[in-house]
C-alpha cells in the first residue's frame, strides 16, 4: 500500500503560513481540536506549529503577553521535518513516526510540493488491517525445515479457509519457527485439528466474535 493511499489531502488540511500570528494559529488550533498544524509556504511545507511549540517559548521567555502573541510562527516553528513521498510505501511514514516525536508526516508528490499528511491514526489503522485486525488469530509452532509454510497453507487451502494474513518469527528456541495466522474461518476445531494432525503444534486461539 502506498502512502497516497492513507495520507489526509491538503485540500482538507487546517494550515498556516509564515506570517501567521501566534495568537491566531492558537485560535486555529482549538478551534479545529488539533494539536499542531502544518506551516506552509505557497504549495511548499516549511514546518509545523504547536501549541507546546508555542507555550515553551512563552514560558521560557520574558515577553509581555500581548506582544508575544502578536509575533509570526515563523520565529519558533519546527523546520526540521523529514517528508515522505506520495509513492513511498506505508512502511516509510511508519518508521518516520516511530523514531521521532512528530503528530504527522508531510508528504510531497514528486515535484516537491506539498500534497497532505500522514496521522499515527491513519499508521495504526492501515497496519491493522495489513494484520488482519479483526478475523481469528492462530498461534503455531513448528520445526524450522524447509517447506513447512507452503505445508500449513496447503492444511488450511484443503479446509476452505481464506487466510487474511501470516508472519513467520524465529523465537531462537530448539530451532523451532512461530507462525501467526489470521484467517476467516467458521469451523475453527476442524482447522485446529487439521493443523495439529500434519504436525503443527496450535499453540493459542483467539476467536473473531464479530
Amino acid at each position: 500500500m502506498l502512502v497516497k493511499n492513507i495520507m489526509i489531502p491538503v485540500e482538507k488540511l487546517t494550515v498556516v503560513d509564515v506570517q501567521t500570528t501566534i495568537a491566531d494559529t492558537i485560535a486555529l488550533i482549538d478551534t479545529n481540536h488539533l494539536l499542531s498544524l502544518p506551516v506552509v509556504t505557497g504549495k511548499k511545507f516549511v514546518g509545523v506549529i504547536s501549541k507546546k511549540y508555542i507555550f515553551e517559548e512563552y514560558f521560557n521567555g520574558s515577553e509581555e503577553k500581548e506582544i508575544f502573541l502578536k509575533r509570526p510562527i515563523v520565529e519558533l516553528m519546527k523546520t526540521k521535518i523529514a517528508a515522505v513521498k506520495e509513492r513511498d510505501l506505508v512502511e516509510v511514514p511508519g518508521q518516520v513516526l516511530a523514531e521521532h516525536n512528530l503528530q504527522f508526516v508531510p508528504v510531497e508528490n514528486e515535484k516537491g510540493e506539498f500534497i497532505g499528511i500522514v496521522t499515527h491514526k491513519a499508521i495504526f489503522k492501515t497496519f491493522n488491517k495489513i494484520l488482519g485486525v479483526g478475523h481469528t488469530r492462530i498461534e503455531v509452532t513448528t520445526r524450522d525445515v524447509k517447506g513447512r509454510l507452503a505445508t500449513l497453507t496447503e492444511i488450511i487451502t484443503k479446509q476452505g479457509v481464506n487466510i487474511i494474513s501470516i508472519a513467520e518469527i524465529d523465537i531462537e528456541v530448539m530451532n523451532l519457527r512461530e507462525i501467526i495466522l489470521r484467517v476467516d474461518v467458521k469451523n475453527v476445531k476442524a482447522l485446529i485439528q487439521a493443523l495439529n494432525e500434519g504436525g503443527f503444534t496450535v499453540r493459542r486461539v483467539d476467536e473473531c466474535n464479530e
